[in-house]
């Protein structure tokens, strides 16, 4: 049995801890970076709602217990300044209330009671509904449901002040003392991801007629497929890389080149290797030296991200897969048994998570350097998703603008990529090869809107987007083959493998069904980058849609919750 850690903030106001790995991540990955912070007060923006009843709080902390306008909240949430009646509790308060107070989630008014009552009803969201319930003991759960509703539907988004404010009765008792157990489930970020499933759901549903072919391309191809490992010495970065080598026993088309993500191996997709492999496409599994497992295992907790993850990484990463690509031409030369099999002229990158970002740059994305550092100059940390916080560390790169591309590449499959802010508002827009976006909807680590959906507007046609709703970081890679940091942050609502599947089913038919478009087999596997494709292997649980473009309400929307979120920064 693990043990339970004590985290906290140190006498600066910094979150402080080391920890192992496991639960070092866990608890991060539960947004226990503000403990204290989001479970005093919680979550607000003073949404203005007609009808709300409360106008006060009764308190709780520990032995102190005083009332509380909610109106000062707010105030305080606007300018930082203490109103009176809260100055005896200044010392108490860590850095970083104000900026808490001012999170909301957006959401659209017209979302609808049977999408509200699906969110409140999934995991996240009941998990959500009794933490209010803790912190706001007197109240009700369908009281707490109701004023859910009640705020949504208003069009100032959804706040946790804004719920109480909603609440029947003229003051709510704040229990703060029992906040201090169920800050993790206090996950606003995580569950704007619940509120978008419901959008993603209707709004990229297409309608199709029934899908009907004459092959499955998700399942093995003919070609028996062989596996060897081969580790190549950079010595102008002084870097050693593995690689994992899949190949056919008669190789044709283009060439494949995989690269993982933070703390992960050259394994995680192993099973869309070895599918591609049996198809006769031959491919190149990376490991990166300095975000693999064994790199990342007794890194420091801390909220500078750039004790995470170097500034380096975000160049290294994709000058890996360039000097790969450099000596598999050098090995095409020499004899041997590899002679003439990797066709490094025409490559398709494929990447997840961080290997995500790394694909995007090598296909033409250009950083903006300072548009990242507006981004993580404004202060606000807490609330953000993993990713948000670590790219970050870019910003120590010199100069502003950076290019990575390699021209080899000609297609580009981008899973759970992990984009924010790193190439701006233009920068995915200087790529023009077809580019294949994958997305997850309850992906807390990468999450869909900042990571793969605002991205997914910049980039030019061609270009698909493979949205998996009910799925997580995890689910588009290998269950038999978890990485580190999988393993050791799997959260106990977490799909199974048999419930993602047909994910993993989709995403081994529509890239081979990509990479095919630069064969001449090309127009035999279109029909399967369609809607009618991807939604033909939907279930229940992980519904599966394939759009070329995203409808004009859902992009709306999205550039709204933006502007909002701008206003935040």
């Amino acid at each position: 049995m693990k043990r339970t850690q004590i985290i906290g903030w140190d006498s600066s106001g910094k979150f402080s801890g080391n920890f192992g790995l496991n639960r070092r991540f866990r608890r991060w990955h539960h947004r226990a970076i503000a403990p204290l912070i989001a479970a005093m007060l919680a979550v607000a923006s003073g949404a203005n709602v007609a009808t709300l009843a409360a106008e006060s709080l009764t308190f709780r902390l520990g032995p102190w217990q005083g009332s509380i306008a909610i109106s000062d909240l707010e105030e305080y949430a606007r300018t930082g300044e203490l109103p009176g009646n809260l100055a005896p509790l200044g010392p108490f308060l860590p850095a970083g209330l104000q900026e808490v107070l001012a999170q909301r989630v957006e959401i659209d008014p017209d979302i609808g009671d049977r999408a509200l009552d699906r969110l409140i009803k999934s995991p996240q969201g009941n998990r959500f509904v009794r933490a209010i319930l803790l912190l706001v003991p007197d109240s009700t759960i369908d009281q707490i449901k109701d004023a859910i509703k009640l705020v949504a539907t208003q069009g100032n988004g959804l706040s946790l002040l804004g719920i109480l404010k909603a609440l029947p009765g003229d003051n709510i008792v704040f229990d703060a003392t029992s906040a201090i157990g169920v800050a993790s489930r206090l996950n606003l970020p995580y569950l704007e991801g619940q509120i978008l499933r419901s959008r993603l759901e209707s709004d990229l549903e297409l309608e199709t007629e029934p899908f009907f072919a004459s092959f499955d391309p998700a399942l093995p191809g003919s070609q028996l497929v062989s596996q060897q490992t081969l580790t190549f010495r950079d010595r102008q970065r002084n870097r050693e890389i593995t690689t994992e080598i899949y190949s056919g026993n008669n190789p044709q088309g283009p060439l494949a080149v995989i690269s993982h993500g933070f703390a992960s191996n050259r394994f995680l997709l192993e099973y869309l290797a070895q599918h591609l492999a049996s198809h006769g496409i031959t491919v190149v599994s990376i490991e990166h030296p300095d975000i693999n497992e064994a790199s990342v295992a007794n890194l420091p907790l801390t909220l500078d991200p750039t004790n995470l993850i170097p500034a380096s990484v975000f160049l290294d990463v994709p000058k890996d897969v360039s000097f790969i690509l450099d000596e598999l031409a050098e090995i095409n030369r020499q004899p041997g048994s590899f002679a003439g099999q990797f066709n490094t002229e025409q490559t398709l990158v494929i990447g997840h998570s961080l290997g995500g970002y790394s694909t995007l740059a090598l296909a033409g994305g250009e950083l903006n350097l300072n548009e990242l550092r507006e981004f993580c100059e404004s202060g606000r940390k807490l609330g953000r998703s993993p990713a948000d916080l670590a790219q970050c560390a870019a910003t120590e790169l010199p100069g502003n603008r950076i290019t990575l591309r390699d021209r080899r590449i000609k297609q580009a499959v981008a899973i759970n990529p992990s984009v924010g802010n790193l190439f701006g508002d233009q920068g995915l827009g200087k790529i023009d090869i077809p580019i294949l976006l994958v997305a997850s909807s309850d992906d807390s680590w990468t999450p869909a809107v900042n990571h793969q959906l605002r991205p997914f507007t910049q980039l030019r046609d061609p270009k698909y987007l493979l949205t998996a709703i009910g799925a997580t970081h995890f689910s588009t890679t290998d269950p038999s083959r978890p990485s580190l940091l999988e393993r050791e942050t799997a959260l106990p609502d977490e799909p199974s493998g048999e419930q993602t599947e047909n994910l993993r089913q989709l995403l081994r038919g529509v890239t081979l069904a990509f990479v095919k478009q630069q064969t001449p087999e090309a127009r035999t596997y279109a029909p399967f980058l369609s809607a009618a494709y991807a939604q033909s292997l939907g279930t229940e649980e992980t519904a599966l849609r394939l759009n070329e473009t995203l409808p004009t309400r859902l992009a709306r929307w999205l550039a709204t919750s933006e502007a909002a979120l701008g206003r935040l920064d």
